[in-house]
Formats: structure tokens, sequence, C-alpha cells
């Protein structure tokens, strides 16, 4: 880490910061752009940064479940305050690339996952350079970079063994348990209404799918940590509060994906433990091939239309999982018209794609009639709520591909770590980290919550924490079982 700046300097720094506070705060008032006010602030961040950015990514931890969507008057729109540290963090990534490369770690820049990584991201950037509106794409693009660059790249000069991974847990836990009991606590005045669940967790949440979605991820992660204190200490009390908390959130979100995941999650536990999980997954891509191919031929996906009088938006829970199940919930129903549209889409365009971020601004005419709702009108401008459809259309077959090896690779490599850690709290993370990422997986078969705050970033910061865990244990085989494990 950089050393304490002298004294001369941190008194420049305190003259340029006020000066800056006073020019922001005219500029906030002048304008009418409350956005301003955050400039000095961002300031006292870079400042903070060069000297040791590791406490700011720990606020960044902090703060992330508590972030809010912005938008402005002129159409501009943000994270507030997580998507700015993220950028903030972006050119202190690029600052230490040049000026201080020796924090990094040649191992992890070098990594499989890393390099799959760097595939992923290049072709982005092909499919960008095609895209049907190159701007679209490329802001697109610096998302996904300050995103990657931030909770893949950085956690990696962060979180490098168990003391710190705990930190990050408890930053991460505690505001997230906050916000859970705030929103029962919200809920209960609905009397727990399935009608009612959206009012819930605002501002902190877009929906409940969101919110539920990212409590499903943490869940793992409590059932890992309440293992590392001993019985009846405090820690271990509040993590096992945590957990029925949890549970709890996530049974009243009413979220079927985040229930979905949650189950997939446990029933991997048991296949990891069997060795078997790549082998599992490579066998559910397949099936899914084989039923898209099924309901392909002769069009046969156009026997399963709904009858729109009679798909409706249902007030009632169980009325709402009835109509699931015979596929007229409105929700369901405007899923399978909009993945329709995708792969006519794919069709169209199967190698290069439409481009990223390009699904909304095109899927229109791809779309069949006969499996219109009354919802098609999208004025909320979501996507397709099929993350792999979503790729597809945007990526094409190859972007597909990649992203399919870079699921497929995380998953053994979780496995690979539960099966040669021979410490046993090493051992329970690496097990916990992979169900994490299990559920987001699961969950983006029916939203595309990569793209997300608090789901995209953890998913991303999952992934360096395994390739940390493995150059880990690699260079320390004291650590590691005598063999490694078989798929």
């Amino acid at each position: 880490m950089l050393k304490t700046l002298e004294k001369p300097v941190e008194f420049s720094i305190y003259w340029i910061a006020t000066l800056l506070a006073i020019v922001a705060i005219f500029a906030g008032v002048i304008l009418e752009e409350p956005l301003y006010f955050a400039v000095p602030v961002a300031f006292l961040f870079a400042y903070q940064m060069i000297v040791d950015f590791r406490v700011i990514f720990f606020l960044l931890l902090i703060a992330t479940p508590f972030s809010i969507e912005y938008y402005s008057s002129s159409g501009f729109s943000t994270t507030l305050p997580t998507e700015p540290m993220m950028i903030i963090f972006m050119f202190t990534f690029i600052f230490f690339i040049f000026l201080k490369r020796e924090l990094f770690d040649t191992g992890f820049f070098l990594h499989p996952l890393t390099i799959i990584l760097y595939v992923h991201f290049a072709w982005m950037l092909v499919t960008t350079m095609f895209s049907e509106d190159i701007v679209i794409s490329l802001k697109y693009m610096l998302a996904k970079t300050w995103y990657i660059t931030t909770f893949y790249f950085m956690t990696s000069l962060v979180i490098k063994d168990i003391a710190t991974f705990k930190k990050a847990f408890w930053c991460l836990f505690v505001p997230t348990l906050a916000l859970t009991i705030y929103t029962l606590i919200n809920h209960n005045k609905y009397h727990f209404a399935f009608s009612e669940v959206n009012k819930t967790m605002v501002p902190f949440f877009r929906n409940h799918v969101n919110y539920a979605v990212f409590l499903a991820l943490m869940l793992p992660m409590l059932f890992s940590a309440y293992r590392w204190y001993p019985k009846n200490t405090w820690q271990r009390w509040i993590i096992q509060f945590g957990i029925v908390v949890l549970i709890a959130g996530i049974y009243f979100s009413y979220t079927r994906s985040s229930w979905l995941s949650v189950a997939g999650a446990t029933i991997a536990f048991f296949i990891i433990r069997m060795n078997k999980l790549v082998t599992s997954a490579v066998f559910a891509v397949f099936g899914v091939i084989i039923f898209a191919i099924v309901m392909l031929h002769n069009n046969r996906y156009l026997d399963y239309a709904p009858d729109y009088k009679k798909t409706i938006y249902h007030t009632n829970f169980n009325e709402h999982m009835e109509s699931t199940m015979s596929l007229e919930d409105v929700s369901s129903a405007e899923r399978i018209y909009r993945w329709v549209a995708a792969i006519h889409m794919i069709e169209d365009k199967p190698y290069m794609g439409f481009g990223p971020g390009q699904f909304y601004f095109n899927y229109k005419e791809y779309t069949v009639n006969k499996f219109e709702t009354y919802i098609s009108k999208n004025p909320e401008r979501s996507t397709v709520h099929n993350y792999y459809l979503q790729v597809t259309t945007e990526q094409g077959f190859p972007g597909t591909f990649v992203w399919v090896v870079l699921l497929i690779y995380t998953m053994y490599l979780g496995q690979r770590l539960y099966h040669r850690f021979t410490n046993i709290e090493y051992k329970h993370i690496s097990m916990s980290i992979t169900l994490s990422i299990i559920t987001i997986i699961i969950n983006l078969a029916l939203s595309d919550l990569v793209e997300a705050d608090k789901i995209g970033t953890s998913f991303f910061m999952f992934l360096s924490l395994l390739v940390s865990f493995d150059l880990l244990l690699r260079r320390n085989p004291a650590l590691s079982a005598e063999a490694p494990a078989k798929d």
C-alpha cells in the first residue's frame, strides 16, 4: 500500500476539497442538480483510495445493500452511492496498473477463470462494434467495465484470506439483515399481502425479485459463517437470527425463482459433496438444448400460447401459483412472449447478435401477437427475463458459448476447492460461495440480474474469491488434500 502523504500535501488536499465543495454547492443550487454535491465527496474518496483503498472497499460493501437507483431530470440514471464509488475504483485500478504493479498477483491475472472472463469481455467489445446502436452498447460496456474492475480485480487485492473474507461478510451481512427486517416490518403493515409486496422494500430494491434474489445469494454465506464461532457467542446468535430472518424474507417475497434457487442450491450441496456438479451442469445444458429443439420443431411452441383474456395479474398468491402452473399468470406469459421474440432475433442474427444492451430496442418487431399480454407495452423498458437468451440475442452463439464455459468452469473450480481444502473453514467457504453462485445461475433463467447492482456485483466478487482461494491453495500445500478430486 502507498505510504501516507506528507503534511504539506495533506494541507493542499484539504484546500482543494474545500474549494470543490464550495463550487459544487453553488453548481448544485444554480443548476438544480443535487448530484453535484457528491463531487467533493468523490474527491476525498479518491484521496483515501491512494492512501489505502481497502477502507473504501469495505465501505462499498456496506453501502451495496443500501444503494438506490437515482434518476435525474436530464434522463441520467445511476445507482447511489455505489456506482460513483465503482467508477473511482476503476480509475484507481488503472492508476495502480501503471504505478504500483507490485500490488498485483500475476497468477490471478493469468488464472484460467480470469482468461475466460477476458474472452467474454473481448467478445462483448467485438459485438459492440457491430451493434445496432453503438452508443448504447458502449454505455453498457462502460458499466460492465467498472463492475468487473471493482468487484473482480480489486476484490483480489483486498480479500485474500479468511480474516479479510470475514470482514467482507459482516460488511454485507449487517446491512442486509437490517434491510430485511425493515422490509418485513413494512410488509407486516399490509398483513403480508402478495399484492403489496413491491411497496415494502423501496427505495433500496426496484422490486421483490431483485430483493429476493439478493437474499437467496446471501443465505449460503450465513450457513457457512455461523460455524466460525463457538456456541453461545453473540456472533453465532446474530448469524442464526439472520438465517431465520432471511428465510422469512425470501418466503414473504413471493418470488418463485428465488424459492427455486434456494431449493436448487440445497440439492447442489449434496451434488457437490458427491463430486458430480459439473456432470450435472453439462446434462442440464444438453437438456435445455433438446427441449429447445423439440419446442421449435414445426413451431410446436405455438400450441402453448396463452388466452389473452385469462392471462391477468392475480392479487391472491394462491391464484397466482395456480395460474403459473397453467401458464395463465401474466408475468409468466409475458416472459414467454419475450422469449419467443428472442428466439426470432437469434434466428436473424445468430453469430454477432444485435449488440450489448440492444434487446429492448429491437425485440418488438420480432414478437408474435398470439403470445401478447396486456402488459406487453413494457413501459418499464425491461428486457427478455432470461439472461441466457439475452446474451444470445445480443452477442450471438459465440457469446453464449463463452458465457456457459465461464459458468461451468466456475462450478468446477468451486467443487474442486471444496474437495481439495483440508482446512475446514476454507472448505465451508468454498461451498458457500459456489452455492451462492448457483442461486444466481438458477435465477438467471428467469431474469437478467447480472446487469443489476447488488446481484451482478456479488457475482463478480464471488468469481474473484474462488480464484484467490485457488491460488492460496496452490501456494500452501498444507491446506490441500493429497489428491485432486475428480468430477
